[in-house]
């Protein structure tokens, strides 16, 4: 499951570990830690995302292993990433630079620095400057998430 989703951006190998629905990237010593112990661990390693129904929610540290290596990026500005921090759409006009324009593909959402901000899905001509007041990138996850989870959670 986790390697589907990578392969929506970039042809890397990453090493998943999955424990439960959640998969982590386990270095060689802390496997054979692992493998070694009689009870089953909670977590081990750095958190890649976990399986919730069906799907694949990715975590934040796997974004970032994955901006590193796609071309299936957008770029946008200052006023961009704030809303797009806070849950919402990417419009045309804070679309600062496009190197992927595939409708209904997943790209991955970058500030003006090359910082992942999360990811999407294209709705419209990223590149085209007609689009500048309509949505070209529906938000599915951003950093911004977990803020918003643990203020409900209270």
């Amino acid at each position: 499951m986790i390697h589907e989703f990578i392969r929506q951006f970039a042809d890397i190998k990453v090493t998943a570990v999955r424990i439960g629905n959640s998969y982590y990237q386990c270095e060689g010593h802390l496997s054979r830690i692992k493998n070694s112990v009689k009870i089953k661990p909670f977590a081990a390693g750095v958190f890649l995302g976990e399986r919730f129904r069906s799907e694949f929610r990715p975590s934040v540290a796997l974004l970032d292993i994955i901006s590193k290596k796609s071309d299936k990026k957008i770029f946008v500005n200052k006023k961009g990433e704030w809303l797009f921090l806070c849950g919402r759409d990417i419009f045309g006009d804070s679309v600062v630079k496009a190197d992927f324009n595939e409708e209904e593909e997943y790209v991955l959402v970058q500030n003006e620095n090359d910082e992942n901000l999360g990811y999407g899905v294209i709705t419209a001509d990223v590149k085209n400057g007609r689009n500048k007041s309509k949505v070209v990138v529906k938000n599915l996850f951003d950093r911004g998430n977990f803020l918003r989870r643990e203020k409900n959670d209270r």
